[in-house]
């Protein structure tokens, strides 16, 4: 995958993760729809100055279009991606009181994880013969 397919594709991911549609990140970024339908389909490609404000469109860094832009990502690290973009679309309204419960919460339940890892216990190892 090239560089340019690779930025589509983190594109048209990104988008939707912050729940928008082609045509309301179009409006934020002072574009027509079509021409984020022609971004994400290869059809056109992306200046610098519109990546630039599509990453503003979508409170995220520009680097993060850059980030291991060779390396594949697997399916499951695109879900947890997906599912960290959802939270943060969710928190963004909440005030900071309630940003820092949810934040919370899920600190307490990653915890609890990790500590029923901890504490169940190993499966024994069979005896193996030696030779004496």
């Amino acid at each position: 995958m090239t560089l340019e397919e690779r930025i589509r594709a983190q594109l048209r991911l990104y988008r939707r993760s912050a729940g928008l549609t082609q045509n309301e990140l179009a409006k934020r970024i002072g574009a027509h729809v079509q021409q984020i339908y022609r971004y994400e389909t290869g059809a056109g490609r992306i200046p610098a100055a519109q990546l630039w404000l599509i990453s503003q469109a979508l409170d995220m860094p520009l680097d993060q279009f850059f980030i291991d832009a060779d390396m594949p990502v697997s399916e499951q690290e695109q879900a947890v991606f997906d599912d960290v973009r959802t939270a943060a679309t969710l928190l963004r309204p909440l005030a900071p009181e309630q940003r820092n419960a949810v934040i919370e919460l899920l600190r307490t339940m990653a915890q609890g994880t990790q500590a029923k890892k901890k504490a169940a216990p190993q499966a024994e190892q069979p005896l193996r013969a030696t030779g004496c």
